[in-house]
């Protein structure tokens, strides 16, 4: 992969540029990512709630999250 850095006049890094299929596979993977996150989020949320340790959502809260 090729990258490639814009810098200021001291040097210091300011910009990359990457390759477009790149950045578009990178995309790609952060959103699988934000997406196992959430499941994860989701099970620890969900076990809490089996333990009596977190009190279960309504549907109306869960859609004001969103």
């Amino acid at each position: 992969m090729e990258i490639q850095y814009i810098t200021d006049t001291k040097g210091h890094r300011k910009n990359v540029v990457v390759p477009y299929k790149e950045w578009e596979r990178l995309m790609k993977e952060m959103k699988k990512q934000r997406v196992l996150l959430g499941l994860k989020e989701a099970v620890s949320e969900a076990k809490a709630v089996l333990a009596g340790k977190k009190k279960m959502k309504t549907l109306d809260e869960l859609l004001n999250e969103l």
